[in-house]
């Protein structure tokens, strides 16, 4: 095993960094033995080190009331990471900054006024996935208490009641459009609380089921692919948009708890035979692949691919599924999308961000920047990272962390305070590639790709 796990890691690290590695941990490093020779444990270790050393926590945290790293897009991806960092917790049996996790906690009047002037249902919603998977793993109450108000707040003013269409969640307050990913995240959120609560709720089971035949109503599953819309026209029927991943791997994630609640085998089903639509419609040469990843994808669609990876790791796991040939097919596959990952798409910043042009947009990090991060495009070449993109690749490593893995050592419970933060500027090319940088005042703004920055003002 020690063979394999040595050969396996010297293909890409330097033999000085094989030995770290390998040998016993001290402090905040990660090894592979630590993790009883599970590499892929490993690199999720070491892909979430670098995504709390470089962007956690914001010089702006504490004036929003949510989590905030340094360079995420918006509130919502702040939400969403919450559920990879529950879920390495989960796999690899460690307690790494549990206190990110802890101090995640935030009432439901909070993140709304965060969102100002109003949340997106969806927005609300991937705090509630986060805060049941966070109950899940660590069994804290008072997370699963407000994503019970998540989901009540959403469904009392999002859930169209007209019965046009069957109802149906509109994604915000406007009442504009009605986007799939809201439905299928309520969905997963309906049915796991039903779950977890164990209350004869006849009411939030009914609101599950309305969900469901929402989405079958109007067309969302493409039967013939058996690819998801990415949400539904005026008159009923699918917009015919199925490019977006996450909105497969969220819908396979509610197929899932529909079974685990129901144990009606349609339910798991459909499941895998969405996964293998995704696995064989949206990958190019085996490799998971968006559909803007060869052109240019927005700060969104960066962390779609790993929203996939986290369900279909739901999917793996599901009752009747562990020990099949089809779990060990979904492995294998993840296996060459981290082997391309590994081989095309990685890069050592060494303490220096202009290395690997590591993305800031509110400061730089308390930690000197460190490794490895990744770009978006998991064929390759690596050009830029951020933590939209390193926390799709987490999501990569910790989808196919083997059962049962275990951590061993002190560096299994590492949970540093949190640092202070202190200024950037432009000299250290903070911004995306495309975007100008722009200072004023001692500080830096990063103008929109259409912006050029003139007399320290984007324009």
């Amino acid at each position: 095993m020690i063979l394999k796990v040595y050969l396996f890691v010297s293909l890409f690290l330097t033999p000085s960094a094989v030995i770290r590695v390998l040998n016993a941990s001290n402090g905040s490093e990660c090894t592979v033995t630590m993790f009883g020779g599970d590499v892929n444990a490993f690199w999720a270790c070491t892909t979430e080190r670098a995504l709390q050393s470089n962007w956690w926590p914001s010089p702006i945290a504490g004036l929003f009331s949510y989590q905030e790293w340094n360079g995420y897009d918006g509130f919502w991806q702040d939400g969403a990471l919450l559920e990879a960092l529950a879920n390495f917790k989960s796999y690899a049996n460690n307690t790494r900054y549990m206190s990110v996790l802890k101090s995640s906690y935030r009432e439901i009047y909070e993140l709304k006024l965060a969102y100002a002037p109003y949340p997106s249902f969806d927005d609300m919603a991937w705090y509630a996935l986060s805060y049941i998977r966070i109950y899940e793993v660590t069994g804290w109450p008072e997370f699963l208490d407000v994503a019970q108000q998540i989901f009540d707040f959403c469904w009392t003013s999002g859930w169209d009641s007209s019965g046009n269409c069957g109802g149906g969640m509109w994604f915000d307050n406007n009442r504009n459009s009605k986007q799939t990913i809201t439905n299928v995240q309520m969905l997963v959120v309906g049915a796991k609380l039903h779950r977890l609560t164990k209350r004869n709720d006849t009411q939030l089971l009914d609101k599950v089921m309305l969900v469901w035949r929402y989405i079958l109503k109007n067309g969302l599953v493409d039967t013939k692919t058996m690819l998801i819309s990415d949400g539904a026209r005026q008159n009923c029927t699918a917009d015919g948009n199925y490019n977006p991943t996450y909105n497969q791997g969220v819908f396979v994630g509610a197929l899932v708890e529909l079974w685990k609640l129901l144990r009606d085998p349609q339910y798991l089903s459909m499941a895998n035979a969405v996964a293998n639509a995704t696995i064989t419609l949206k990958s190019v040469n085996g490799t998971l692949t968006e559909w803007c990843d060869f052109q240019v994808c927005n700060d969104d669609t960066k962390m779609y691919k790993g929203i996939f990876t986290r369900n279909l790791r739901y999917l793996m796991d599901a009752p009747g599924m562990v020990g099949t040939t089809a779990r060990e097919q979904y492995s294998q596959w993840l296996n060459h999308n981290i082997l391309s990952v590994l081989e095309n798409n990685i890069c050592y910043p060494r303490g220096v961000p202009k290395t690997c042009h590591v993305v800031y947009k509110d400061g730089p990090p308390f930690n000197n920047c460190t490794g490895p991060v990744f770009s978006e495009n998991w064929h390759g070449p690596y050009n830029y990272t951020a933590p939209m993109q390193q926390t799709s690749v987490l999501e990569l490593f910790t989808a196919n962390i083997k059962l049962g893995t275990l951590c061993k050592g002190d560096a299994c419970a590492y949970d540093p305070p949190t640092p202070a933060p202190h200024p950037l500027t432009c000299k250290d090319d903070p911004c995306p590639p495309g975007q100008d940088c722009c200072s004023y005042g001692g500080s830096y703004t990063c103008c929109d790709s259409d912006q050029q920055c003139k007399n320290h003002v984007c324009v």
